[in-house]
């Protein structure tokens, strides 16, 4: 923003003797100008309220443009609220006029949904993906999801429809590392199948091209016709992989293109050129190479670079990776995830008591320290584990703790019953999960089948117990009555 504003205002000079445009006027927003460049707002808001009292603000469009703008954006910074309303007020002013920079309908967005001003803020989107396109793709694909996220929560139907309809549109890329218009064309079909919209709704999901969801949807049995019975998902996996390639060279100095491409690497059975393709970055990884996205992704290099050795067959080198991983801390905390991943790496490769000791800093977990379904993950490995080192006091309160708690991660209860032995249990939560709307997705993607896993690693006992869970008659019923699992020709996701 600050840019377009040193050019207006260079170009502004040489209109200086229009008629009714001062020199004194140019004088100031040059001031202004050079304050923001600094920045020193302070100095910046000064010139503003000189500039609001000369005659030119009123009668010249530019200098009140331009003016305006300043005010937001240096307004905008003050930790003040009366501030922060007068620069959004400052920004609907400008915004509305032509010429506008992109940073005003920041402002003017940013102002809309932290004040969960819901229409204002779809009717700005709206406004900005025709007016301005490149700066709805250059806007934050975090924060595009929590708007998403919180027009849900606020059960905004209509508007949450407007808002994904803009971002599953052709016309929209996300113009950063990793990003895709997919999810929220996922999101997008769900919403038009819900309101009856099917034809619609199959037309959206005929767009997406992620394996994980494809996974989801056709399991759907509303999209099951649009996939059919014999979903290839490995030769739509290969061309998403073409795609992920072409992230790569886009952003040379990012982690999670290079991530994106091992992944979908390792899930097509070839974790051998995964590991290949997270090593190009390792110099840049352990050194000080500038990277765009070491603070978000480096953790996930070390996640990736563990799955890719475990698919290979390597449990030791997956282990050190995760140790690595887990050490990083997120912020003065302990790393929550990875900490989690470690440990149940551990116990599903045979170390009970490794899992049980790497999870102690998560005693607390409960405290807020986890989120409810981190905290769930806690449980699971952890309860699991006592009932693996005979410590059944410890095991039995972990289920308990699941088992009223299950709404937040469903699948917990039934993988500890499955740890134990109690076929019955599992059999009965997974039968209540298949019979939840909100649930049955996630337990049919536990029944389906995958591709073998490329090593000869001894099976988790747990796997072993949900294999014969597919079986039982009761579960076959009320999953066939839920819409049918399916055989998918790839890798699982998980370890």
């Amino acid at each position: 923003m600050l840019k377009l504003l040193v050019l207006a205002v260079a170009a502004a000079g040489t209109l200086s003797a229009v008629a009714g445009r001062s020199p004194s006027a140019m004088a100031e927003l040059e001031k202004a100008t050079a304050a923001f460049d600094e920045p020193n707002c302070s100095a910046v808001l000064e010139s503003v309220a000189r500039l609001k009292a000369m005659p030119d603000f009123k009668q010249d469009d530019f200098v009140h443009r331009v003016t305006l703008e300043f005010s937001a954006l240096c307004l905008e910074q003050s930790g003040k609220e009366a501030d922060k309303a007068a620069a959004y007020a400052d920004a609907m002013l400008a915004s509305a006029m032509a010429g506008s920079g992109d940073g005003v309908w920041g402002v003017r967005l940013d102002r809309e949904v932290r004040t969960k001003d819901w229409p204002a803020a779809v009717t700005s989107f709206e406004r900005v993906a025709v007016e301005r396109p490149l700066m709805l793709n250059r806007l934050p694909l975090a924060w595009l999801n929590y708007i998403d996220l919180q027009l849900r929560r606020a059960n905004q139907t209509a508007l949450r429809r407007r808002y994904l309809a803009l971002f599953a549109d052709s016309s929209y890329w996300p113009d950063e590392p990793g990003g895709s218009t997919e999810g929220f064309r996922f999101r997008y079909a769900l919403l038009l199948a819900d309101a009856g919209e099917q034809e619609k709704a199959n037309a959206i999901a005929r767009l997406l091209t992620n394996s994980s969801l494809l996974i989801s949807l056709s399991l759907d049995p509303r999209f099951r016709p649009v996939f059919g019975d014999d979903l290839d998902l490995r030769a739509v996996t290969e061309r998403y992989l073409t795609q992920l390639r072409t992230q790569v060279g886009r952003f040379p100095n990012a982690i999670r293109p290079v991530i994106d491409v091992a992944e979908h690497q390792r899930l097509l059975g070839r974790p051998h050129e995964a590991l290949a393709t997270l090593r190009t970055l390792e110099p840049a990884i352990k050194g000080d190479t500038p990277l765009s996205d070491r603070d978000d992704n480096v953790i996930w290099w070390w996640d990736q670079m563990s799955r890719a050795h475990y698919a290979a067959g390597d449990v030791p080198a997956a282990i050190a990776a995760l140790r690595t991983a887990s050490a990083i801390r997120e912020g003065n905390a302990v790393n929550v995830s990875q900490t989690i991943n470690l440990a149940n790496l551990q116990l599903t490769t045979g170390d009970p008591a490794g899992a049980m000791a790497t999870l102690k800093p998560l005693d607390g977990a409960g405290d807020g320290t986890a989120s409810p379904y981190g905290v769930m993950q806690v449980v699971g490995v952890r309860g699991c584990a006592s009932h693996r080192l005979g410590q059944q006091a410890l095991a039995d309160a972990d289920l308990a703790y699941a088992a009223s708690h299950r709404s937040d991660a469903p699948s917990t209860l039934t993988m500890l019953q499955l740890c134990r032995g109690d076929l019955d249990g599992a059999a009965a939560s997974m039968i209540a999960r298949l019979e939840n709307k909100d649930q049955r997705h996630g337990a049919l993607e536990e029944l389906s089948t995958f591709d073998a896993p490329p090593n000869t690693l001894p099976r988790d006992p747990v796997d072993l117990a949900l294999a014969t869970l597919r079986t039982r008659p009761d579960v076959k019923a009320a999953a066939q009555k839920a819409g049918g699992t399916r055989n998918f020709n790839i890798q699982m996701s998980g370890f």
